[in-house]
């Protein structure tokens, strides 16, 4: 371990550019769950909700200032 350390200080270019792709993967990973599963999911319930207020007829204030309105906190 001591001479990889040595290595990796000796020559951080080349250190970078071995952990780059692994850690783009990484990045690359996490942002396409992030845009294909996170983010339509929080869209489509701000849009459920925005809906369902709409057709009921409920204060629109009440779902701004409490966004899980339809969560019972007893």
């Amino acid at each position: 371990m001591n001479k990889f350390q040595e290595f990796m200080l000796k020559h951080p270019y080349i250190s970078i550019a071995v952990i780059m792709p692994f850690a783009l993967a990484f990045v690359l990973g996490v942002f396409s769950i992030l845009l294909n599963i996170v983010f339509p999911i929080l869209v489509s319930v701000w849009l459920a909700g925005w809906i369902y207020t709409a057709i009921v007829g409920k204060s629109v204030n009440k779902y701004y200032h409490r966004p899980f309105w339809y969560i019972r906190y007893d």
